[in-house]
């Protein structure tokens, strides 16, 4: 059985104030592992150790329970659960309310830790690249380098999907943006600079022929090839998943994605999971593992539209679904009865939960799909079909090339605009919403999908505010901008 581990908070945030008029604010992030940057940035040795946990920690940082990884999902109508754990109940309650910044809430870790956790591979990033720029010796700088690039990437990157402003930095200090607090970036321009980390990353990889070992990366995905192919599509997930509204949408650098998805991967990306410092808790674990959390009944009815999308009161179960995808049948189980608490709504209720991901959570020390070629070829598809001159005809190729044929045993989209974002959309709720946290949060959220007072982001964390400090705040229910801030509209 699966040891059940948290994340542990590594740093602390702390935001000074110089003065009312003269605000200044500054990411000082100590890292209690190891030793402090004074002594690291002079020391080879140390700071090779320290590359090799980047990937880890930012791995571990978004799959982890401290995390908004299993809210996000039960947010976005994809898993259901009424269960509190996680902030998964509180925040998928109906009507949606706003979230409780405050840092005496019970579930206040699934922003603080998070937000704790990726500043502090911030910093150990900005450390590794500080060391050299100050010219240490490594044995091979130029790995270095780009592990150091790509943790600036992934940890400013996750941060701008999540929260609704970002303090940005790197080895020449901070770098002030046009925030809600002064001196933060908002998320725009922090997801900008994130890719320019990233591409700098992929540049590097490439023109130097960059390799990871298994200590960084396990399962072999660290071959030079899948690395840079894992990367330029993390830039597409990134890219297209940092838009608040559809209207945003329009605004997406599509030539840019395109460029991402062609230079993307082919094959699945693969982690291998060692269940002591390597495991998925959200969401391959708590998702999918029997008493948890289950498949929404919205997911069903997308396979079987003669089946209910929505629970309701009163209502103890519901037959079985059947449908032309044989994906039902391959990735789902159907149960006879439901275990959720009806006083917490019968709106949490289903009949089915995903079973795809059984060997995982029986054998627990294997490879797992951390991003799937399904997933690039649909951000691939998405830029084909959204081009200043749109190939329509490339996008439904695209599609009819994978998993909704492959595995789906579906008939092929036809080359219409409407169909091939109807089927993007479906293979994103279908066919990898399980392999990595916000995959289908990021898609409803763009498409303006998320049920009316969904969250569209979340905060800057209560216990971060009060450190600055400034005011608390919070998004959800109606506070905030609606549109940019909570969702107006939903698929309900």
């Amino acid at each position: 059985m699966k040891n059940i581990k948290n994340i542990v908070i590594f740093t602390f945030l702390a935001l000074f104030v110089a003065s009312c008029q003269d605000f200044n604010t500054e990411l000082s992030v100590e890292n209690l592992e190891n030793p402090n940057d004074k002594i690291l940035t002079s020391d080879p040795v140390a700071l090779d150790a320290l590359s090799t946990s980047i990937i880890q920690n930012w791995f571990r940082a978004t799959h982890s329970t401290s995390s908004p990884a299993a809210a996000l999902g039960t947010m976005a109508d994809i898993y259901t659960c009424s269960w509190g754990n996680f902030g998964m109940r509180d925040l998928s309650s109906e009507p949606r309310v706003a979230f409780n910044n405050s840092s005496a809430y019970s579930y206040n870790n699934i922003t603080n830790t998070y937000f704790n956790a990726l500043y502090s591979i911030l910093s150990d990033s900005n450390t590794l690249a500080l060391a050299i720029k100050n010219g240490t010796k490594f044995e091979n700088p130029d790995r270095v380098s780009m592990v150091a690039k790509l943790g600036q990437a992934l940890s400013i990157g996750h941060l701008a999907l999540v929260f609704d402003q970002v303090w940005v930095s790197d080895e020449n200090g901070v770098i002030p943006g046009t925030g809600g607090t002064e001196g933060s970036s908002t998320y725009k321009e922090a997801m900008t600079f994130a890719l320019t980390k990233l591409d700098e990353a992929i540049a590097l990889a490439k023109s130097k022929n960059i390799s990871l070992s298994e200590i960084y990366l396990p399962g072999g995905g660290g071959a030079n090839s899948s690395l840079v192919a894992f990367m330029n599509s993390m830039g597409a997930r990134m890219l297209v998943g940092n838009v608040r509204n559809s209207t945003q949408k329009a605004a997406i650098d599509w030539a840019r994605v395109l460029a991402y998805t062609n230079a993307g991967l082919t094959s699945d990306f693969e982690i291998y999971m060692d269940d002591v410092t390597w495991y998925d808790l959200v969401p391959k674990t708590y998702m999918v593992y029997p008493g948890w959390a289950r498949v929404d009944m919205r997911i069903i009815n997308m396979l079987d539209p003669n089946t209910i999308n929505y629970w309701t009161d009163g209502l103890s179960t519901v037959p079985a679904a059947t449908s032309a995808d044989a994906r039902l049948a391959s990735d789902y189980q159907y149960l006879g009865s439901n275990n959720f608490r009806p006083e917490r709504g019968y709106y949490h209720y289903s009949n089915y939960r995903y079973s795809r991901l059984d060997d995982y959570i029986t054998i627990w020390t294997m490879n797992v799909t951390e991003f799937s070629a399904a997933e690039n070829d649909m951000y691939k598809a998405e830029a084909l079909a959204h081009k200043t001159v749109p190939n329509l005809s490339g996008a439904a190729a695209v599609i009819n090339a994978g998993t909704r044929v492959t595995r789906g045993k579906l008939v092929p989209v036809a080359a219409d605009l409407t169909a091939i974002k109807a089927a993007i959309h479906y293979e994103r709720m279908i066919e990898f919403a399980y392999t990595a946290p916000g995959i289908g949060f990021y898609e409803m959220r763009k498409e303006n999908l998320l049920q009316a007072g969904t969250l569209l982001h979340f905060p800057v964390p209560g216990k971060a505010l009060e450190s600055i400090p400034t005011p608390n705040y919070t998004f959800g229910g109606t506070d905030g901008v609606a549109g940019e801030d909570y969702s107006t509209a939903g698929w309900r």
